[in-house]
């Protein structure tokens, strides 16, 4: 993709570091400064600002923001800067925008959703953006409406979000704002909360507006059941999957939505292999790491509507892959480069025995982002045959849904 740099909502700093497998990312707009881990966080950020910048500059945006401001000034100024880094996410958020989330989670204690709190990995709820009978809905329904993701991270878009929901609910703004109002940016799409063009799924966000979590929990137990005969018992994999508090209800809702794509229950001639990786991803234990998750079933998807060769799913070095017809591994890992690192070595280690395992006659390892030539080339070695700029290929190209 290519993202303009600059533009009067933002600014991305020509400095960009390395940071493990990601790059790091200053942004600058007008309302605060952000610090972002990774590409596809990016453009994500990036949508979110323009979102932000342009719905303020609304009559009923403006009295939205200002009310948002109110909350923002009353938290201090920690607020003015939002932190995102997997390794330390609870820290930065406590350093960045943790008062305003705190803020925002006492917003959410007086709607009275009665439910205990069940807390990610790294101390967050990732239900609270999409809870509340009455401001919740609301707030679903402008984050569609925008293409925001209801249940971001990103404290100043939540405030936006919950106030224009809280005066949705007293009925002081009106619906359906849609986005008429967003002009277009070079690289920025209307909705950045999808890896590939392809991510995006009508249905599914549909599903996300008009359920809240717990509700969309039980439409999903009663899917899974109904269309790719996975019973949610207790104990079960399922069960322990859509339980897993680090996935957010809109992670939750297109997992099952990739897995129901690629297994074809209405033809029977889907991938095989689906209940082991249920099993795999249900026991993540940090929001990045259901997020990558996600991110990769997203590609293995996106590959197979553009190939077709995809057999079975499979699982090594705690990475989803596939089989395919050519008795094949194949690995789309969405990170932004790859080194000849330790911890890459024991990655290319393990999908090398995995290899053997299968009885594979080689392995594709695509990579979202960069590979540094010694890394490739120590793949090489172990019979790994790197590609890296993946989503530079045809197979994630724009096309129908």
């Amino acid at each position: 993709k290519n993202l303009s740099r600059e533009n009067k909502y933002f600014t991305i700093n020509d400095t960009v570091r390395g940071d493990g497998h990601y790059y790091r990312f200053l942004i600058k707009s007008p309302h605060g400064e952000y610090d972002v881990l990774s590409t596809r966080d990016v453009f994500k950020t990036c949508h979110e600002i323009r979102v932000i910048e342009e719905y303020r500059a609304t009559k009923e945006g403006g009295e939205a923001w200002n009310a948002a401001g109110g909350s923002l000034k009353n938290i201090g100024r920690g607020a003015k800067q939002i932190v995102k880094e997997p390794k330390e996410s609870a820290k930065a958020f406590a350093r960045a925008g943790g008062k305003l989330m705190r803020s925002i989670g006492r917003f959410f204690k007086k709607q009275g959703e009665g439910k205990p709190e069940e807390k990610a990995g790294d101390g967050t709820d990732r239900d609270k953006g999409g809870e509340g009978f009455f401001v919740g809905k609301h707030a679903r329904q402008f984050a569609a409406e925008v293409g925001l993701d209801v249940y971001t991270d990103n404290p100043y878009a939540q405030a936006l979000i919950q106030e224009v929901a809280k005066a949705r609910s007293h009925g002081s703004i009106g619906t359906s704002v849609g986005l008429f109002f967003l002009t277009p940016i070079q690289g920025l799409g209307l909705l950045s909360n999808a890896l590939t063009p392809n991510g995006f799924d009508a249905e599914t966000e549909k599903l996300i507006c008009e359920e809240a979590p717990s509700e969309l929990r039980y439409v999903l137990t009663e899917k899974y059941k109904a269309d790719l005969g996975v019973e949610c018992n207790d104990g079960s994999p399922i069960k322990a999957l859509l339980d897993n508090p680090n996935y957010s209800p809109r992670e939750q809702a297109y997992l099952y939505c990739y897995f129901k794509r690629l297994a074809k229950p209405e033809t029977g001639d889907g991938v095989e292999g689906l209940p082991g990786v249920i099993e795999h991803l249900g026991k993540v234990k940090l929001p990045v790491a259901a997020t990558f998750a996600v991110n990769q079933m997203e590609l293995l998807l996106a590959y197979q509507k553009y190939e077709n060769n995809l057999t079975r799913l499979i699982t090594a070095a705690n990475v989803v892959g596939g089989m395919t017809g050519k008795q094949e591994q194949l690995f789309i890992v969405p990170y932004d480069m790859a080194g000849n690192t330790a911890e890459m070595k024991d990655f290319l280690t393990e999908i090398a025995k995995s290899a053997k395992t299968q009885g594979a006659k080689g392995t594709q390892l695509w990579l979202v982002g960069d590979a540094m030539s010694d890394f490739i080339s120590e793949a090489k070695s172990r019979g790994i045959t790197v590609k890296k700029n993946a989503l530079l290929l045809p197979h994630f190209a724009p096309g129908d849904t």
